[in-house]
């Protein structure tokens, strides 16, 4: 029986033969075992295609246990209420934003690709702790597998503009096209699978350097033309930092919600975090999956038509809620 093998398939084919590293290698086996024709006549290649890929894994997983990896890890474990990537293409000044947002010592340099691995940071909002991630530029020429990888598993994306570069518009169109090449769309909406291998990821456009190029904003804001909210930023300056600490929480989709025991006050600094759309039980087993079990009601306060009254189980919570869990 002839395979009929998809052009997607293919395309997946070509990238694992030029793979440079296990992480490219297990991205393309994984694009060709889910785009494979199932029948017959594939039966024995899906075989192949799925030992090596458990060979890798087990390579992989061999190498994180013995701390042997040869090279820095290509994965960045999520910290604090969501993770963020950063991505853009060279001299966009990502680097110059996380070193300014968070305590992360990036390499910030006049020249491309000095960011070679992902450096994650801890922006402070208020009362939680959001991360950022630098990535490696995304450019035609040479863009690692993992980079790709790295802003399909963040939360949220924020896509870096040189405001000052009348290459800008290009570059970062480029930048657009090829994460959706890897099936990874930006967009304004939630950050929510499209299909079984398309993400989305809700994204604000950062436009740098503000300070030199008050026009490359409004360049910006046009070439976004809806697609993603925009703001200014100047390292230099200052200016427009608190803005988009705001606005780079507001694409986490998080909301806040606060604890209170039974007869007494509020704990209002330390909330719980979890993502928007979450509901009054997501809320119980977050705190305590245990709870479930004893539940008996919960109290909510914050939301427009609740004030300490007994809330449904699935109505969904809002940021700066307050919960007061009642167990038998």
């Amino acid at each position: 029986m002839p395979a009929n093998l998809t052009p997607e398939f293919l395309a997946a084919r070509q990238r694992l033969n030029q793979a440079s590293s296990d992480e490219e290698r297990m991205e393309a086996l994984q694009e060709m075992l889910a785009t494979i024709p199932k029948h017959k006549g594939t039966e024995k290649m899906q075989a192949d295609l799925k030992r090596r890929l458990a060979k890798l894994k087990e390579r992989a997983e061999q190498r994180r246990r013995s701390g042997k990896s040869g090279g820095p890890s290509y994965h960045v474990e999520p910290e604090g209420a969501a993770q963020i990537a950063l991505v853009g293409p060279p001299n966009s000044g990502k680097s110059s934003l996380v070193a300014a947002l968070t305590n992360a010592k990036t390499e910030v340099a006049p020249y491309p690709m000095s960011t070679f691995r992902p450096i994650p940071g801890m922006m402070p909002y208020e009362d939680v702790q959001v991360q950022l991630v630098d990535l490696p530029p995304i450019t035609a020429e040479y863009t690692e597998g993992w980079v790709f990888g790295a802003a399909r598993t963040a939360d949220a994306v924020a896509l870096c503009w040189d405001l000052a570069d009348e290459r800008s518009p290009q570059a970062v169109e480029l930048v657009v096209e090829m994460l959706a090449e890897r099936h990874v769309s930006l967009g304004g909406g939630p950050s929510r699978h499209v299909d079984w291998r398309t993400v989305e990821r809700r994204t604000l456009l950062v436009g740098m350097r503000l300070d030199l190029s008050l026009d490359g904003l409004a360049r910006a804001q046009e070439w976004a033309g809806g697609r993603f909210p925009v703001v200014g930023v100047s390292v230099e300056t200052g200016e427009g930092l608190e803005d988009c600490k705001r606005r780079l929480f507001e694409i986490a989709d998080v909301v806040r919600v606060y604890s209170k025991k039974p007869g007494q006050g509020a704990d209002m600094e330390q909330p719980y975090t979890l993502r928007t759309g979450a509901t009054v039980l997501d809320v119980v087993e977050h705190v305590h999956r245990e709870f479930l079990d004893r539940l008996r009601f919960v109290r909510l306060w914050g939301s427009s038509k609740f004030d300490g009254q007994h809330a449904p189980m699935d109505h969904a919570v809002q940021d700066g809620d307050i919960v007061e869990i009642h167990l038998a």
